[in-house]
């Protein structure tokens, strides 16, 4: 008898959306990731509202995209430190 979870990819479709079901605070820092034969991608370090400082965390920026407000935020504000 075949076995047909062998044929079944291990990960998620592409056409699952991360949703999270908490809010995001503010963005703290970012990150380029870059990986051999993987397209670049951001990650970003978000401070959770309501959750304490040891539970930031890295998040990729294509899941954040309920919080685009706070990215774009982040990104406003860290222009206008570096120049």
């Amino acid at each position: 008898m075949k076995d047909l979870s062998r044929d079944e990819s291990k990960r998620a479709p592409i056409t699952v959306v991360t949703a999270f079901d908490k809010d995001v605070e503010y963005i703290l820092a970012d990150r380029v990731i870059q990986k051999r034969g993987v397209p670049n991608y951001t990650e970003y370090l978000v401070k959770w509202k309501g959750l304490p400082d040891s539970e930031v965390s890295w998040e990729r920026g294509d899941t954040l995209w309920q919080f685009t407000e706070h990215i774009q935020q982040y990104k406003d504000e860290d222009a206008t430190m570096t120049s």
